[in-house]
């Protein structure tokens, strides 16, 4: 493996503590019990991903290759379950929820982005795999991110009388 190679763990795992910062933050913020539990979750798998990246980044120093994949598990699609009525009615559409939906919404894009470029970088099956597999995780906290936001501006034009006329 080359510098490269480890560089791109490096800034993996820096991605993934930001990430972790921001959610937990936002769960120990919000007012909305169920904005703080879709933010624990949220941190919780970004410190999965750290975890995962750590054990690849310490084989990769010490054996120069990355570690088995297998024990990654697969991306799972929490946006159904956890975008919930009760979400919709708690998030204050111009509050401190909104704002933060959107600061997430941005890290998960970079985050996705990020994974993607190196993913096209990479120089073996098991480098390409890792990012592809990160990359989809990030996808998944975007599409629910994005939906609570979609959710939130329908709430602002309801509760305001944005729409259009017809």
């Amino acid at each position: 493996m080359t510098e490269r190679a480890i560089e791109a763990i490096k800034g993996a795992i820096l991605l993934e503590k930001r990430g972790q910062v921001l959610y937990r933050r936002i769960a120990e913020t919000t007012v909305s019990d169920a904005v703080s539990e879709v933010f624990t979750k949220m941190a919780e798998e970004e410190k999965k991903h750290e975890q995962v990246l750590s054990e690849h980044y310490s084989s990769l120093v010490r054996n120069g290759t990355l570690a088995a994949i297998t024990s990654m598990g697969q991306v799972e699609d929490h946006t159904g379950e956890m975008l919930t009525a009760a979400i919709r009615d708690e998030i204050e559409a111009a509050g401190y929820e909104a704002a933060a939906i959107s600061a997430a919404i941005a890290l998960e894009k970079e985050a996705e982005s990020y994974y993607r470029a190196r993913g096209g970088e990479a120089e073996t099956d098991t480098e390409r795999d890792l990012y592809s597999w990160l990359a989809d995780w990030e996808h998944g906290h975007l599409e629910l991110l994005s939906e609570m936001d979609r959710s939130l501006m329908e709430k602002i034009w309801f509760d305001n009388y944005f729409w259009p006329e017809i």
